[in-house]
């Protein structure tokens, strides 16, 4: 299932899920050799050296719930299980993310995760089958999008006379 796919692991993560990467054909690999970063806590000294890093800060990272691997073990495929619910946002914005979205999918129960998967039948599923928690909400389908042709410029809060805050509901 993970063959040719190199992971770095967490001293946060389970023996068990490494055992089971590299028996699904997957390599362990240092972080910035790896295709997948796993962590199971955001605080973990390791984890957030990560997150600390330029390349995490540049969009050239992203660290995941270990949680995914069991999840795929469960289903037996990685295209029905969608691994954007399990990115793992640093412990200072978890907070803020559950207020937004409630639990985080590794946050439910095993019964919960594993009914949700057990039902996917393709990688694209309708957006009501998603989870309740973690998923899109006000997405607009491309096909309603209009075609812009002007010009495209950088949005850059404080330049030419905009501004952005944030609004308590």
């Amino acid at each position: 299932m993970f063959t040719n796919k190199k992971a770095w692991f967490s001293k946060s993560v389970n023996e068990d899920i490494r055992r089971l990467w590299v028996s699904e054909g997957g390599a362990i690999v240092c972080w910035r050799a790896a295709e997948y970063l796993f962590s199971n806590d955001a605080s973990c000294c390791d984890t957030r050296r990560i997150f600390d890093s330029v390349d995490y800060v540049e969009d050239r990272a992203t660290v995941f719930h270990s949680a995914y691997i069991s999840t795929c073990e469960k289903t037996q495929s990685l295209e029905s299980v969608l691994i954007g619910h399990y990115v793992l946002p640093p412990a200072s914005v978890q907070k803020e993310v559950r207020s937004a979205v409630g639990r985080f999918i590794w946050e439910q129960g095993e019964a919960f995760k594993w009914t949700t998967h057990q039902r996917e039948a393709s990688p694209c599923c309708n957006v009501q089958q998603y989870p309740v928690n973690n998923m899109l909400r006000g997405y607009v389908c491309i096909d309603e999008l209009r075609k812009y042709s002007g010009e495209l410029h950088d949005f850059l809060p404080g330049h030419s006379g905009y501004s952005v805050s944030k609004v308590h509901i």
